[in-house]
């Protein structure tokens, strides 16, 4: 529960239950979305719940925890339709991508879909956030960010938000950037003659001329002085 509540995932961690039966009345009066469960638990066990909520709850999303010696119980809960298996010890890394990998499932499933948001998100819907990422990258694309910026700045996952970001840009988040980039570079090699083409690649968020060089010609078609030579023609 720790490890989930220290992520920066829109989930909201519900209850936690020593055996199945108590996770099993409290499914019955809450909305889950997301069940992760131990296959060795007294009374009802991870398999025997799995089953259950397979029956009676088809839309929960389920993911077992367990350890290597259980591995081949964990395969028969293949048709339970079990999203994934975390093997103890479980790392933090490890977890947080089967969750985001479901989070998205769920988004995809249900657009409607509305988990916990960190407390100053809480009003925006899906598209703002993608906006917020928008205007954070137009106005940070000259300097060296990545996706982990972002994340540290909005509070969600990377993934996530690089998910929502292509539902509603077409593109991803680094080709978006990368196309800031170029057409201010663009911009710059034609308005500013007298700037050095490493000077400009910098100003457009490439300290290193050699790989500025090779991104531009990669999305031109040409090499930056042939764009400032040609005067701003490309192939």
């Amino acid at each position: 529960m720790k490890k989930i509540n220290s992520m920066s995932l829109p989930f909201c961690v519900k209850g936690a239950f020593e055996d199945g039966d108590s996770a099993l009345e409290f499914i019955k009066t809450n909305h889950v979305d997301l069940v992760i469960t131990d296959i060795k638990m007294p009374f009802m066990n991870g398999l025997e719940l799995s089953r259950v909520l397979h029956a009676s709850y088809p839309s929960i999303k389920i993911l077992i925890i367990s350890g290597y010696n259980e591995f081949t119980l964990a395969q028969e809960a293949i048709e339970y339709q079990v999203k994934g298996f975390l093997l103890k010890p479980i790392r933090q890394g490890q977890l947080e991508q089967a969750l985001t990998k479901l989070l998205i499932e769920l988004d995809s499933e249900n657009d409607t879909f509305q988990a916990s948001v960190p407390e100053h998100l809480k009003t925006m819907g899906k598209e703002e956030i993608a906006g917020c990422v928008e205007k954070y990258l137009k106005e940070n694309f000259q300097k060296q960010i990545s996706m982990g910026d972002i994340s540290d700045k909005l509070g969600f996952a990377p993934d996530y938000l690089s998910h929502l970001f292509k539902k509603y840009h077409d593109e991803s988040p680094v080709r978006y950037l990368t196309s800031l980039r170029i057409n201010y570079a663009k911009q710059l090699l034609i308005r500013q003659p007298d700037f050095d083409v490493a000077v400009i690649g910098e100003m457009s968020g490439y300290p290193d001329p050699v790989y500025f060089s090779k991104v531009f010609k990669k999305n031109t078609g040409v090499w930056p002085s042939q764009y400032r030579a040609e005067g701003g023609c490309q192939r």
